[in-house]
C-alpha cells in the first residue's frame, strides 16, 4: 500500500490521529439533535421533537463523515481506517442508538395514524426521513468497519476484483449494496471474521427494510385517507 498522506485528510481537518465517528462529532451531531428537538418543542411540536432530533442528528453526523471520507483515495482511506483502530464500542452505540429510532418512529406511527392535520403530515414525513436516515447510519458503521479490517494486518479478506487497493467509495458501494439487497454483489468476503460481520450486517438490514416498508404502507395510507 501506497504511504503518501492524501491531502485532503488535512484540509477536512481531519488527520491520521482521529476517527470518522469520534466521540467528538457523534457528541456534537447528537447535541445538534437536541437543540433542533428542543426547538421543536419551544415552538408546539413536543410529540415530534424526538423524530426533529434524531433527523438532525443523523443527517449532520452523516455529512459530516462522509464528506471527509468520501473524496479519499486508496493512499487516504488506508490511513484513516488505520488511524480508527478499534472501533467497536462507538459502532455498538450508534448500532443500538439506529434500532432505538425504530421504536420512536413506531410510536409516531401509531400515535399519527388516521389523522390528517399539519403536525401529523409532518411527523409522517419525519418517520420516512428518520428511518432512512437511520438505515443510512447503520451501512455507513458497517462501510467504515470494513475498511478497518480490511486494512488490517494481515490486509486483505474482501476480493473487489480490482488491482487497485479499494478507497471508501469501494466499501461504501458493498455496504450500501448489502443494505439493499441483503447480499453482497460485488467485494467479496474471503476472511471468515468478515463473513461473520457481513452476516450480522445483512440481518440488521433486513431489520431496517421491513422498518422501511412498513412507513411506506402507512404513507400510502396516510395519502390514500388524505
Amino acid at each position: 500500500m501506497g504511504d503518501a498522506r492524501d491531502p485532503s485528510l488535512e484540509e477536512n481537518g481531519t488527520g491520521s490521529s482521529g476517527r470518522l465517528l469520534s466521540a467528538r462529532r457523534l457528541v456534537l451531531s447528537f447535541g445538534a439533535g437536541v437543540l433542533g428537538g428542543a426547538a421543536a418543542a419551544a415552538l408546539g411540536a413536543a410529540d415530534v421533537s424526538l423524530l426533529v432530533g434524531w433527523v438532525l442528528a443523523t443527517s449532520t453526523v452523516l455529512t459530516w463523515v462522509w464528506w471527509i471520507s468520501w473524496p479519499q483515495g486508496p493512499d487516504g482511506t488506508e490511513l484513516l481506517a488505520e488511524a480508527e483502530g478499534d472501533a467497536r464500542s462507538t459502532d455498538t452505540v450508534v448500532l443500538l442508538a439506529s434500532v432505538a429510532s425504530l421504536a420512536i418512529v413506531a410510536d409516531a406511527q401509531i400515535r399519527y395514524a388516521g389523522r390528517q392535520d399539519a403536525l401529523s403530515v409532518a411527523a409522517v414525513i419525519l418517520t420516512v426521513a428518520a428511518v432512512v436516515l437511520s438505515w443510512a447510519l447503520v451501512n455507513t458503521v458497517f462501510a467504515f468497519r470494513y475498511a478497518r479490517l480490511y486494512y488490517q494486518e494481515p490486509e486483505g479478506g474482501i476480493d473487489f476484483r480490482q488491482d487497485v487497493p479499494p478507497s471508501y467509495s469501494d466499501f461504501a458501494y458493498m455496504a450500501f449494496s448489502l443494505g439493499t439487497s441483503f447480499a453482497v454483489s460485488n467485494g467479496e468476503p474471503s476472511d471468515t471474521r468478515i463473513r461473520r460481520i457481513v452476516l450480522g450486517h445483512a440481518l440488521l438490514a433486513f431489520a431496517f427494510g421491513t422498518g422501511i416498508l412498513a412507513v411506506a404502507v402507512n404513507l400510502v395510507t396516510s395519502i390514500g385517507q388524505g
